[in-house]
C-alpha cells in the first residue's frame, strides 16, 4: 500500500467531493486553500447543483471524472461521503481525505467498519474521519483547514485537528513553519506509525499529538520512530480516567496503559510532553542544535530565583548541574566580586550584554559544560533585546561549539526571540520546557540511556 501513500502526499490529481461556491462552507474553503496555495497537478471539483468557483468549473457527477484519481477530498456528511469513497475507489482512487464527524466518535462504527472495507479491497488509503485534513508543503499540497500553516521543514501529525491549529499558531509566533501537517481524526486507516515509517528521514523531527492506540500500535510506533533516526517529541492524552472519558466522545480512542507506553517510547528515543508549549519548544531545540558532548548543565542568569526555578525543573528530572569546575570558575575572573561564578553562573541585576557576552563565549570555549542554559529577566536599565544580541554573539564567535537554551522572561522577550532566531538559537517560553530541552538533548547526545521523560 506504500503506492497509496505517495498518491496521498504528492498526488498527481485531486477531486473535491462537495465543492462549493459558497464561501464560509468547507468544501469552499478546502478548494480555495488548495488553489491559492499553489498546488500544480488537475483539479476536479465536483457539486450536484453544478456551479464552479475559483476559475475551476464544477463536475456534477462522480461518474463524469476520469479513473485513477489519485487524492479525493471528500466534504460531505457521514453516509454520503463513505458513499462517494466507495465509488471512487471501484474507479482505482488512490488515496482519500473524510473530514466529517459523526462516525465511531458517535457510536457510528458501521460507517468506520465501511471505510476499512474499502481500504482493504482496493488498497485506497484515507485520513480521518473527524479530522481537519492534511498540509503538504513540498507537494504545494493545502488539503485542510488548519489555518495559517506556513512552510518549514519540522513535521506535525496530530489526532486533533482543532489542537493542531494551536499548536501551528505557536509555531508561527516563533518565525518557523512545517513541512507537512497531518491531521488523523479518528484514524480509521492511516494512523502515526505508518506515517513517520513512510517518511522516515524526510523531516529533521517530528511532533506527535496523540489520544489513542489500538493493539500492537505502540510498538509499531516505536519501531517507526527508532528506525527514522529523528527525535520524535509527543504529547499524548489519555493518561488518567477523566481524559479517557473525553477521548471516547471525541475521537472514539481508547487511551491504552500509558506508563507502558510511555516505556516503549522512550526505550526507542522518542520524548514525551505534558502541554503543547513543551511539544514546539522540545521540537525545536532539537531541530535547531547539536548534541553535547558531555554531561555537565551550566546556568547563566541575572537572577537567583528564574536559576533556583530551572534548578528545580532539571532535579524533577534527574539532572544534577552541580558545581563550575574551579578551573572555569578561574577564566571568568572578569566578573565583578558580587557576581557569582559557582553553578547558577550569576551576573546579577548589573549583568548586561558585554557580562553576557564574555560569560557565554567563555563556557562555549571551555571543556565545561557540555550544554548553556541562558536565563535574562529585564532590570529597567537593561535591554533584553541587546542581551540577546550579545548571546547570540557569543555563540556564534564561540563556534556554536556546544547547545545553548535561551530562556528570556519579561517585557520584550518577543523582541529578543526575533534577535536569537537570527543566530539559529531556540526560544524557550518557560522553565519546564527549557529544563526537558536540556534533558533530551543530553540523551540523545550522551546516549547514556533513555530520555527520562
Amino acid at each position: 500500500m506504500g503506492d497509496g501513500l505517495e498518491r496521498l502526499l504528492h498526488p498527481g490529481s485531486v477531486a473535491i467531493i462537495g465543492a462549493s461556491s459558497k464561501p464560509g462552507k468547507i468544501g469552499n474553503e478546502i478548494l480555495r486553500l488548495l488553489v491559492a496555495n499553489g498546488y500544480r497537478g488537475r483539479i476536479y471539483p465536483v457539486n450536484p447543483r453544478g456551479g464552479e468557483a475559483y476559475g475551476l468549473r464544477f463536475y456534477t457527477f462522480l461518474e463524469e471524472l476520469p479513473g485513477g484519481i489519485d487524492l479525493a477530498l471528500i466534504a460531505l456528511p457521514g453516509e454520503r461521503a463513505i458513499e462517494a469513497l466507495e465509488e471512487l475507489a471501484r474507479r482505482g482512487l488512490g488515496a482519500a481525505v473524510i473530514y466529517a464527524s459523526g462516525f465511531a466518535e458517535q457510536g457510528r462504527e458501521e460507517l468506520e467498519s465501511r471505510i476499512r472495507r474499502v481500504v482493504d479491497t482496493y488498497g485506497t488509503r484515507v485520513i480521518g474521519p473527524n479530522c481537519a485534513g492534511f498540509i503538504n508543503w513540498v507537494a504545494s499540497l493545502y488539503a485542510g483547514f488548519v489555518p495559517d500553516v506556513k512552510p518549514g521543514e519540522m513535521a506535525l501529525i496530530s489526532q486533533s485537528g482543532a489542537f493542531s491549529a494551536a499548536v501551528n499558531h505557536y509555531i508561527g509566533v516563533k518565525g518557523l513553519g512545517l513541512g507537512i501537517l497531518v491531521t488523523l481524526g479518528n484514524k480509521a486507516d492511516l494512523s502515526e506509525w505508518e506515517l513517520i515509517k513512510h517518511l522516515g528521514s524526510r523531516h529533521p523531527v517530528y511532533m506527535l499529538y496523540m489520544e489513542g492506540l489500538r493493539t500492537g500500535e505502540g510498538r509499531r510506533l516505536a519501531s517507526a520512530v527508532k528506525d527514522s533516526g529523528r527525535p520524535v517529541v509527543i504529547l499524548k492524552t489519555g493518561w488518567t480516567d477523566v481524559s479517557q472519558r473525553a477521548l471516547a466522545s471525541h475521537t472514539a480512542s481508547l487511551a491504552g496503559d500509558y506508563r507502558l507506553f510511555k516505556t516503549i517510547m522512550r526505550g526507542a528515543g522518542a520524548y514525551l510532553v505534558d502541554d503543547y508549549i513543551s511539544l514546539v519548544d522540545v521540537a525545536e531545540a532539537v531541530y535547531r542544535l547539536g548534541t553535547p558532548s558531555n554531561y555537565g548543565i551550566g546556568i547563566v542568569t541575572n537572577g537567583g530565583g528564574p536559576a533556583a526555578i530551572l534548578m528545580d525543573h532539571l532535579g524533577r528530572l534527574g539532572h544534577d548541574p552541580g558545581p563550575t569546575p574551579r578551573d572555569v570558575a578561574e577564566k571568568l575572573d572578569f566578573l565583578r566580586p558580587h557576581m557569582q561564578r559557582m553553578n547558577p553562573i550569576d551576573l546579577t541585576a548589573d549583568g548586561g550584554p558585554d557580562y553576557y557576552y564574555h560569560t557565554v563565549k567563555t563556557l562555549l570555549e571551555s571543556r565545561w559544560p557540555g550544554i548553556i542554559a541562558v536565563l535574562h529577566v529585564p532590570p529597567s536599565f537593561v535591554d533584553p533585546v541587546e542581551v540577546a544580541k550579545a548571546v547570540g554573539d557569543a555563540y556564534r564567535d564561540g563556534g556554536e561549539s556546544k547547545p545553548v537554551i535561551p530562556l528570556f522572561l519579561g517585557p520584550r522577550y518577543i523582541e529578543a526571540w526575533r534577535v536569537l532566531d537570527r543566530y539559529g538559537l531556540p526560544r524557550m517560553l518557560t522553565h519546564a520546557s527549557a529544563a526537558e530541552a536540556i534533558d533530551y538533548l543530553l540523551a540523545r547526545g550522551l546516549r547514556g540511556g533513555p530520555p527520562s521523560r
